[in-house]
C-alpha cells in the first residue's frame, strides 16, 4: 500500500526522532540494545508504541528509574518535529529482550 504524502512526512519525522532517541539511549544507558516501534497512521500519534529493549533484567531495572525522563524526551523530540503526544507515558516503555 502506498502512503500519502502526509503519512510519508510523518514517517520521515518519526524515523528521525527514533534515531535521535536511539543515540541518546546508547550513550546514556548500560545494556540498551535497540528501539523498535509500531504505529497505525489512521490513529496517530495515539497508536505510537516505542519499545526500548535491554539485554538483561539488572540493566532493565536500573533503566526503569529513568523511564519517565525518556518518555519526556520522546515527547520533546516529537514536538520539535511538529508531533504532539497527549500522554507520552503511554507511548514509550522499557522492556527486556526475550
Amino acid at each position: 500500500m502506498k502512503h500519502s504524502k502526509t503519512t510519508q512526512k510523518l514517517q520521515k519525522n518519526l524515523d528521525a526522532t527514533i534515531e535521535k532517541l536511539t543515540t541518546l539511549l546508547q550513550a546514556e544507558l548500560t545494556g540498551f540494545i535497540h528501539v523498535s516501534f509500531t504505529v497505525k497512521f489512521d490513529n496517530f500519534p495515539n497508536s505510537l508504541l516505542v519499545h526500548c529493549t535491554f539485554d538483561n533484567e539488572i540493566n532493565l531495572n536500573a533503566a526503569k528509574t529513568l523511564e519517565s525522563s525518556y518518555q519526556r524526551k520522546l515527547h520533546q523530540l516529537l514536538f520539535k518535529q511538529g508531533i504532539l503526544l497527549k500522554n507520552s507515558s503511554h507511548n514509550l516503555a522499557f522492556i527486556q529482550t526475550k
